[in-house]
Formats: structure tokens, sequence, C-alpha cells
């Protein structure tokens, strides 16, 4: 069995192949980095793959961390499980971030204690035996009174809060790990691989509310026709190998039921999504956004919005059809709860004259 792992949880990015077989890691990468997860993720799993030597259609389950973690990380690494669980149709298995960070200490002679960084004072914290069971669920405590949920015996402690919580405890008896502070998909895929698959999809594991401040509305909707065809190109030939001119625009939207929604920041076109509705049903035709632009959240307002209008006109099932290589685009459509409807054999043509099958995926919309 093939299991393919990553984290995306915190300050850094990993993938691994690990063969659940013959209990070996084929390949491993991973980069330290406070933010640009979202980027280097998907080129990260390819190269993984790559370096194992074995296909995606090989895959038998996704390994993800769960958090907690950063807010936008664990969703990163949760939204890519995801579009590839769907596109493989293959179970995805979650584990807490702090489960994965006890698997980089092997000594096995003391308890384990994990804590990890959480701000303002908190750390996230954790306790396991010497063998990596948990003895204590992921928490967030106080640093004043983290004394309170450790044990009284001697342990092995590692995280980013280590060193603080040590300090803080001023206790002689426990030992600081120099095994890694953040999760690593190689030591943490083996605790994976024992946990039974489920059909259901793991859940972020927040232990308490993003950190973000709402900021003032500047992206603008407005559902165009026809004469914004020369745009329309224009962006499309932005975001695509194979563009479609003017004229291809131009004849689609003079077709009954096909429409465009433009998506502006601040006055300024950075996307669209084409789409064509027929009686209850309705397809994307296609949807990107401005390479400089992406990444920020700007595709996923689209969707929702073109949901939003497409609800209140009576439609009630929504299809989109998407490459198996496009790994970004998976995700996002995962995420925004679509799930595998079938399969189109060698649909797209590649540039190098090389054919590729695309996943019809569809959405329910709800009232």
């Amino acid at each position: 069995m093939l299991i393919l792992a990553l984290d995306t949880s915190m300050a850094a990015c990993s993938a691994c192949v690990y063969d659940a077989g013959s209990g070996i890691v084929l390949s491993s990468r991973q980069v330290f980095m406070d933010r640009g997860q979202a980027e280097a993720l998907a080129p990260m799993v390819g190269e993984a793959m790559g370096l194992a030597g074995v296909a995606f259609k090989d895959l038998a389950r996704i390994a993800v961390t769960t958090g907690p973690g950063t807010f936008t990380g664990v969703r990163i690494g949760l939204a890519m499980a995801r579009g590839l669980g769907v596109a493989l149709n293959i179970p995805i298995t979650g584990i807490n971030s702090l489960a994965a960070i006890a698997c980089n200490e092997t000594a096995g002679d003391l308890p384990i204690v994990v804590a990890v960084d959480a701000r303002a004072n908190e750390i996230y914290f954790a306790a396991f035996d010497q063998i990596g069971h948990e003895i204590t669920a992921p928490a967030i405590v106080t640093l004043a009174d983290a004394h309170t949920s450790m044990p009284n015996h001697p342990v092995r402690m590692l995280g980013t809060a280590a060193d603080l919580l040590l300090s803080k405890l001023g206790d002689q008896k426990h030992v600081r790990s120099d095994a890694g502070d953040l999760p690593i998909a190689k030591n943490f895929v083996k605790l994976a691989a024992s946990i039974p698959t489920s059909n259901v999809p793991p859940e972020p594991l927040y232990l308490r509310p993003p950190d973000v401040k709402p900021q003032a509305a500047k992206i603008s909707f407005s559902t165009v026709g026809p004469v914004a065809a020369k745009l329309l190109a224009e962006l499309h030939g932005e975001s695509f190998e194979t563009q479609w001119s003017e004229t291809d625009f131009g004849e689609m939207l003079a077709v009954p039921g096909t429409s465009a929604v433009l998506v502006s920041n601040q006055n300024n076109p950075i996307g669209f999504v084409l789409f064509r509705k027929a009686s209850d049903e309705a397809e994307i035709l296609t949807i990107c956004t401005r390479p400089a632009v992406r990444q920020k959240g700007h595709g996923k307002l689209l969707m929702q919005h073109l949901e939003s209008l497409l609800k209140n006109a009576g439609v009630k099932s929504l299809f989109i059809e998407v490459a198996v290589s496009n790994l970004a685009a998976l995700a996002l459509y995962a995420s925004s709860g679509f799930e595998k409807s079938g399969t189109r054999k060698n649909y797209y043509k590649r540039g190098d004259g090389k054919r590729e099958d695309a996943l019809i995926m569809r959405r329910g919309l709800q009232r």
C-alpha cells in the first residue's frame, strides 16, 4: 500500500511517499517556511512522487496533518489532500499536528510532551507515552497554567515552545529532545498508516478562532455578456496554455443560457467564470484568475458568488470538468464541496500532443 503524506500546518512544508508493505519511505521532501505553502505544496508533491517513481493512480491513501497550527496552513494541506482524495477516489487519513511532532522522537525511554507556541502567552499542549500513544489530547493552555497539565514524572519535551515551557517550569528532571520541533511527513506517515481508514474526510482541528482582522470589502462581481468577449479572452490567455479567442467567447456568450461573471478588485478585473445553465442544472465552462493575484481567495469568492446566483435561479446541480493533473484546481473545487461524478478519458489535449483524462465533478446546490 502506497501512502502520500503531506503537511503545511506550521512553519514548514513537507511531503513523502511511503510503502506500508515494506515499511520504507520511498521519497521525502521538506522546506521550512513561515508562508508560501500554497505555492510550494503542489510542486513538492509532484517532486516526491517523481522521486519515488510511482504514479498518482498507484496511491492507496493520503495522510495529512489537521492542526492545531496556523489557520491558513492547516486549510492548505487539507484542501490539497481532499482534492487528491476525490480525484483518485482513495481515503484520506488525518493526524493531529502534535501527534505528528511526537513521531519525531525515537528514543523510546521517556514519555513525550509536545509544546507548540500558540502566541499570546499560550501554547498547544499534548502528552504521549514512550511509544507515542496519546495520554493528554491536544489543548490550548496559558503558559502560566501549563504546569498543571504536566506529568509528575520526567518526560522528553519537543515543539517550538519546549524551551519556553522548560524555562517556566524550572524543573531539571525533564529532558529537552533534539528531534525536530515541527511535523515531518516522513516521520508521521507510519503512524498514519496504522490508523483505520474512513469514508469521512478529516476536519481541521482548531483550538481557538483564527486571528484574522476583518478588512474593508474591495471585491465586486458583475455579470457580463458578449460585449466583454475581448476582456475575457485576455484574462483567459494569461491563465491557460491554450487560449480562447475573442471570437470564441463572443460565440459562446451568444448561446442562450450562457453567461460570465467578472470579479474585480477595486474595479480592476482579475478573473471570471463562464457558465451555461439549462433547466435546473449548470456547467462551468471555464474559470480563472490572473496569475499575479492567485492564492488570495479570489477564486473561492468567485465560486461562492456563482453558487449564490445559481441557487436564486433555481439551479440544483453544478458541474465542472478538470484535468486530473490540475492539483490546485482539484483542491479548490473539493474544498468548495464538489465531488467526483465521472471521468472523460483522454478529454484534454496538451501542448506536447499527449491527452489527459478529465474528472467530472458535481456540487449539489440546496436552497
